[in-house]
């Protein structure tokens, strides 16, 4: 069985007062899906998830953190395909959304933001909301554990 590599973004910005997720609508398809794409030559995965963000979002990020893989199988041509595709959570830190290559527009319809609150009704692939479920506990966790770090120092006595 062949197999290829992929690697792709889930993209958070804080925006009119919560956080939302960029995500993409491929060329003739009414679905919604994270930005992912081959990894080309020798640059890394993050820095292939990166680059597949800007390409088809228009977004410019920041790595955050890894999100781990998925894998499946697909049929392309008669031949079956195992797939591997690693996803990295980003920060935006410039660019626009939908502001394309013209060139993209072959590849993608339509980016936008959405609220993270409807991610897991909008993305239409199983493997991508679970990343994004993984997205989200991260920052959860993070959340948390900068809360209860602020109000320890706020009940610490001063020196």
């Amino acid at each position: 069985m062949a197999r290829e590599a992929s690697a792709g973004g889930v993209v958070v910005c804080n925006r009119e007062g919560g956080l939302s997720l960029a995500v993409i609508r491929p060329r003739g398809r009414t679905v919604w899906a994270l930005p992912k794409g081959h990894v080309d030559g020798v640059e890394t995965l993050a820095e292939a998830a990166a680059r597949e963000v800007f390409e088809e979002t228009g977004l410019k990020v920041e790595l955050d953190a890894p999100l781990g893989d998925i894998q499946y199988v697909y049929q392309f041509r008669g031949q079956r395909i195992f797939k591997q595709v690693h996803f990295f959570l980003f920060r935006c830190v410039g660019g626009g959304i939908d502001e394309l290559d013209p060139g993209m527009r072959i590849e993608v319809e339509e980016a936008r933001w959405i609220p993270w609150a409807e991610a897991k009704k909008m993305l239409a692939y199983r493997g991508e909301r679970e990343v994004v479920d993984r997205a989200a506990a991260l920052l959860e966790r993070r959340s948390s554990t900068s809360t209860s770090a602020s109000a320890e120092s706020r009940s610490s006595p001063k020196p």
